[in-house]
């Protein structure tokens, strides 16, 4: 069985268990941690990730994709330390969300995939954590032309080094469908790459167009915000693509973002479980409710991901 590289180093794929496809450990965006330092309280911060997925974990979570960016406050070394406290197998990214930095512009496509590479094989910033996946990002209006830039660095990334890509779309307007044209235009393999954020729709012909193009979809955002679809919605949408045959080809997640702790904030108490555990305590009982057998659950919880992360069946 092959391995996956974790913030704690590679794990025997067959361990991962029970992974979530798309979340987040800690996000600050604009590097806010970095620049303004004295706004947070970074033990307290340390202590609710702590909290949270050792929930997480109890609860029957045994693994997530982390894919947070460095334009989202990608913070390796936070995410080695509560991995090693919560026994939380978590697998980080190298790539851009949707800030791309003015650097990246007119970079050469071919330097920006030696950026990703080098985060994979080597190492992200001084530390030897390898990134597992490569995250992109596109958004309201489509693929912007500094976007694309990103799109084709990732897709020679994953060519070189058979690292999965996860992405991120804006499914009311099938972004996901340009990702998949930039994609093979690249000549990346399809069975490398998860669309995300594909809950967000709840048209199931568009979605199973993307899957036709031998994609993955990462069905996330779970239990939904204003103006999306709630989690009845997205779970309907899911049994659809399953009564379709797609199971072998979706995974569900959150897209949890705990932000960190601004000192002197008071924060309404968390009363309920994590987040992390939305999909698995409420909407996979009621896809079962509604006929979905627990083996489809398990498939799309344990086996898709790691065949994901890992390409091999």
């Amino acid at each position: 069985m092959p391995s996956v590289e974790t913030v704690l180093g590679p794990v025997d794929a067959a361990k991962l268990g029970a992974t979530l496809s798309h979340e987040h450990v800690l996000v600050a965006m604009g590097e806010d941690i970095v620049h303004y330092p004295w706004r947070y309280d970074m033990d307290a911060t340390r202590a609710q990730s702590i909290k949270e997925l050792s929930e997480a974990k109890s609860g029957g979570i045994d693994s997530l994709i982390d894919l947070t960016t460095p334009d989202l406050g990608r913070d390796v070394e936070f995410m080695r330390d509560v991995a090693a406290a919560s026994g939380m197998n978590i697998v980080v990214a190298t790539g851009i969300w949707r800030d791309v930095p003015r650097s990246f512009w007119t970079r050469d496509i071919d330097e920006i995939a030696d950026i990703f590479v080098r985060e994979i094989e080597v190492g992200i910033g001084n530390s030897d954590i390898k990134a597992g996946c490569i995250k992109v990002a596109n958004d309201m209006g489509g693929v912007t032309p500094e976007a694309e830039r990103i799109l084709r660095g990732a897709a020679r990334a994953c060519r070189r080094t058979g690292c999965p890509i996860s992405t991120h779309q804006w499914a009311p307007e099938e972004v996901g469908r340009r990702q998949v044209e930039v994609f093979r235009e690249e000549g990346a393999p399809m069975d490398r790459i998860a669309i995300g954020h594909s809950a967000d729709s709840t048209d199931a012909d568009y979605l199973e167009e993307l899957l036709n193009a031998g994609v993955y979809l990462s069905m996330d955002r779970y239990p939904g915000a204003p103006g999306r679809p709630n989690w009845e919605q997205r779970n309907t949408t899911v049994k659809a693509l399953i009564d379709r045959g797609w199971a072998p080809r979706l995974m569900l997640g959150h897209d949890y973002a705990p932000a960190p702790v601004v000192k002197g904030e008071a924060r309404p108490a968390n009363t309920g479980p994590t987040r992390y555990l939305f999909c698995t305590t409420v909407a996979a009982p009621a896809l079962v409710a509604q006929g979905v057998p627990q083996s489809t659950i398990d498939l799309m919880f344990r086996d898709v991901p790691r065949r994901f992360l890992t390409g091999q069946a």
